[in-house]
């Protein structure tokens, strides 16, 4: 999906920083509530980060999605070091590189959304070495958003377009696990295509899924056989004071599975409780159309949560500037789930 980007209406990349603390040293400690910038990237160079996991030594993957690339930000670092890449995006026209999530044996798997069959699908990387290669079957997804691992080693994958859940089972092939119409899109974000089923994390036998166009997240109940329950609506997001609709996209889930979401237009990360109540976790600058959330797991780093800007309001005409494309870390007090 193609942005028009205006980078005079920026404010200086230096200035932002600097009034917001930049995180520098070896590790992220906050004070809680705190936000700081740990990585800024450039977007003249297409470098607009969508997805984000991280794995249980506490490194940091980033997908810069138009260019297909996923960047790795090893523990206590403030820079990136390429780690894998998808051939055949075009940055103009597709969506390229977008959730992420780490297996349990330390493998990185992407989401990707394009035209191009080679591409189009869900890819694996190598933990160590970054190589890639497509699960099988998975040019068939319309869109794969996001992707989440249950403790079992299942894969799911949210399908935007089709408003659906996709599931390659530990030992088995890619299969249509659910559709439904609380995961559908209506196409009223005017992305070119319906935005339903997009973020997805699973916690104790349950799969939270933020479903944007709907400006909700639902709960999927996992049955013993595998099989899918009926939706259940955990909330609904209003439009804010200046009628920004609460769409949310990236999720991520704390120790006590409270639900974290980025509402990517709003500026906003929130927090829903088992009560329902919504709570805001951090909001404006330097946030900057935040599209995916994950803890960190590391020593020091549990209770911090990491934040991609996406930095696409200009193609939504958001008429604010703001920091662009970057990575930083969020205080919020609390540990996240333990990964898978």
């Amino acid at each position: 999906m193609p942005f028009t980007t205006h980078p005079s209406r920026r404010l200086s990349a230096a200035l932002i920083i600097a009034l917001v603390t930049p995180l520098i040293g070896s590790g992220v400690a906050l004070a809680d509530g705190h936000v700081g910038v740990l990585v800024q990237f450039d977007e003249a160079q297409g470098q607009l980060p969508e997805g984000i996991a991280v794995n249980k030594q506490g490194d940091v993957f980033v997908g810069l999605a138009p260019l297909g690339t996923i960047v790795k930000v090893e523990v206590g670092s403030t820079d990136y070091e390429p780690f894998g890449q998808v051939a055949g995006i075009n940055p103009n026209t597709d969506f390229g590189v977008l959730g992420l999530a780490v297996s349990a044996g330390g493998d990185v798997y992407a989401g990707v959304q394009s035209a191009n069959p080679s591409a189009n699908g869900v890819w694996v990387f190598d933990g160590q070495t970054g190589e890639g290669s497509k699960v099988d079957g998975t040019e068939a997804i319309a869109i794969a958003n996001d992707v989440a691992f249950d403790k079992r080693g299942n894969l799911y994958i949210t399908d935007s377009a089709l408003g659906a859940i996709w599931r390659v089972p530990k030992h088995g092939a890619l299969e249509l696990w659910l559709v439904d119409a609380a995961l559908a899109g209506n196409g009223v974000l005017g992305a070119g295509v319906p935005i339903g089923a997009n973020g997805v994390e699973h916690h104790h036998g349950v799969l939270y899924v933020a479903v944007t166009e709907q400006f909700s997240v639902v709960a999927v109940p996992i049955g013993p056989d595998g099989a899918p329950g009926e939706p259940q609506l955990v909330t609904t997001f209003p439009p804010d004071g200046f009628g920004a609709p609460g769409a949310p996209d990236g999720l991520a889930i704390d120790v006590h599975g409270d639900v974290y979401a980025a509402l990517i237009g709003q500026q906003k990360i929130v927090r829903v409780d088992g009560a329902a109540e919504v709570t805001e976790i951090a909001s404006g600058d330097p946030l900057d159309w935040p599209s995916s959330i994950a803890f960190g797991t590391s020593r020091g780093e549990q209770k911090t949560l990491f934040a991609v800007n996406f930095s696409i309001g200009e193609g939504f005409g958001d008429p604010v500037p703001r920091l662009g494309p970057s990575l930083v870390a969020i205080s919020v007090g609390v540990p996240g789930a333990p990964l898978p």
